[in-house]
């Protein structure tokens, strides 16, 4: 049974019902005129606030399970509103021109969606909480050295560490050549130009990010995590010579998650997140979104315009927040999409997959879809970024900008406020199952791994890219081979070492 605190009731029911007053009064205020617009965009934003105060104020008092969210609700904040706040704090007499609004009412429209949006990917999360209550209250009985009593376990962590180690020489060459066609010809035209790589290459690459997924999904040791993190890291940092701070930040992410519910599996004396670890990774934080920002500057040209600590974190913000132009200008142009084909934006990751998997490709007599930006394939694409960046400024477009794409103009194009709040629930949904990842089989922990990464992002991500990066026909194989493989070395050898220290865990029961 679920129970509830009287004071978290009473705190989430103070906050959140200031939030929904201050929504309604908004609305009335749009709703009775233009010349209220103003204000009611004041009350607007001031309800989206009090909105953040209520969620982070629920998730903090359970951080340990709620970690992912959190990130989720704080990547949201960056990316989908960084931009509003920064103008509307600190260019308030022309913020509506800085957010590239056509006027007062579409910019209502817009953050009205962002907020519903937010919302209900909160309210999913809650909602659905007690379907997954007896999982999540596992952890503390279970315990860490419960996910390692399996005999093939080691095996499995054995093989994707081999296998990790020989594809990141084929997975780093790709990395190289990317960062060469960056230095070499500048950050846009990597959007505009293709690169040959050979076919074997290109496939051995690709074992690369799913081995370290199962290799945490074992539950390795600290002594046992060493090398394959360091190269994790390598290839995190590397990623950086490519112009792209997406793949570092996303892969940081998903490990902060990681090693955060790793350890809500230690008891509470031998946890090592505590306040001063919190304070260090606050004080790391704000040194990684400078180093991003600097990144942002050398990579447009501008390494001779640093600016100091608080004006560079503000740009930063700014910068991040530029993602609420996909919401602003969908809103702008919605006339524009034939509404009666505009759900295939939605399912565009499904589409590229069918055109581009191996087995599917042949199966239906289809070509590959290969994504460069020049005016044939924005003609011919269901991508929503390419088509929204070609529809507002072609110039841009085809000198290889963009605007990217977020879940919430792809729902809102494809099936309305609607679509919105359906795909908003699912991410809630999502991020509760996140929440107790760690005390199920290996391949769902692996699976939620590899997701998580486009989930932390989805707020500038294609709705459903999450679903064929994650259920993929090659990683599927790649698992089974894997495990059979595993079960085979289990049968026929001998015994299995245990790491220093451990118990041999072929000595160990499985517990319930």
């Amino acid at each position: 049974m679920v129970k509830l605190k009287s004071s978290d009731f009473l705190r989430d029911t103070v906050l959140f019902g200031i939030t929904a007053l201050l929504f309604l009064v908004a609305n009335f205020m749009a709703f009775l005129g233009d010349f209220l617009l103003e204000n009611a965009l004041n009350v607007l934003l001031v309800a989206i606030i009090f909105l953040n105060i209520a969620i982070f104020g629920s998730i903090l008092k359970n951080m340990r399970r709620d970690i992912a969210l959190f990130i989720f609700m704080a990547a949201f904040d960056t990316l989908l509103l960084g931009r509003v706040y920064v103008s509307w704090i600190g260019y308030y007499h022309k913020y509506v021109e800085l957010l590239e609004a056509n006027g007062l009412s579409e910019l209502f429209q817009a953050l009205r969606i962002v907020a519903l949006s937010q919302f209900f990917v909160y309210l999913a999360y809650r909602l659905i909480g007690p379907l997954f209550h007896k999982q999540e209250s596992r952890i503390q009985r279970l315990g860490i050295d419960a996910t390692r009593r399996n005999a093939i376990t080691p095996i499995l962590r054995q093989l994707s560490e081999i296998i990790l180690f020989v594809s990141s020489v084929p997975f780093l060459y790709v990395l190289s050549k990317s960062a060469l066609n960056v230095l070499r010809h500048g950050y846009l035209s990597s959007f505009t130009d293709t690169q040959d790589i050979p076919g074997i290459i290109s496939r051995l690459s690709m074992f690369f990010v799913p081995s370290f997924a199962v290799f945490l999904a074992t539950m390795p040791t600290k002594k046992q995590l060493k090398w394959p993190l360091l190269i994790y890291l390598f290839y995190m940092l590397s990623s950086l010579l490519t112009g792209r701070r997406t793949t570092i930040v996303t892969e940081a992410l998903m490990l902060i998650i990681y090693f955060v519910m790793r350890d809500n599996l230690l008891p509470k004396g031998k946890r090592r997140l505590n306040k001063q670890t919190v304070v260090v990774a606050g004080v790391f934080g704000v040194a990684a979104m400078y180093m991003l920002q600097v990144v942002a500057l050398i990579r447009a040209g501008y390494s001779n315009k640093f600016r100091g600590l608080g004006e560079t974190l503000v740009s930063f913000f700014d910068s991040q927040g530029a993602s609420f132009r996909v919401i602003i200008q969908t809103i702008n142009n919605i006339h524009s999409f034939d509404r009666s084909q505009s759900y295939l934006y939605l399912f565009y990751p499904f589409e590229r997959f069918v055109h581009n998997n191996v087995f599917t490709r042949p199966m239906f007599g289809l070509t590959p879809i290969v994504e460069v930006q020049n005016a044939i394939f924005v003609q011919t694409t269901h991508n929503f970024a390419h088509v929204l960046t070609y529809l507002v400024d072609p110039a841009r477009y085809l000198s290889g900008g963009g605007f990217g794409t977020s879940y919430i103009a792809e729902a809102f194009v494809a099936y309305g406020i609607f679509g919105v709040i359906v795909i908003s629930m699912m991410i809630g949904v999502a991020f509760r199952f996140f929440s107790s990842m760690l005390t199920r089989s290996w391949v769902v922990v692996v699976c939620c791994l590899l997701a998580i990464k486009d989930f932390v992002y989805i707020p500038r991500g294609f709705a459903f890219m999450w679903v064929t990066d994650t259920f993929n026909i090659t990683y599927f194989c790649f698992y089974a081979i894997l495990y059979f493989t595993a079960l085979l070395m289990l049968h026929y050898g001998n015994h299995v070492r245990a790491a220093k220290g451990e118990k041999p865990t072929y000595a160990l029961e499985a517990e319930e």
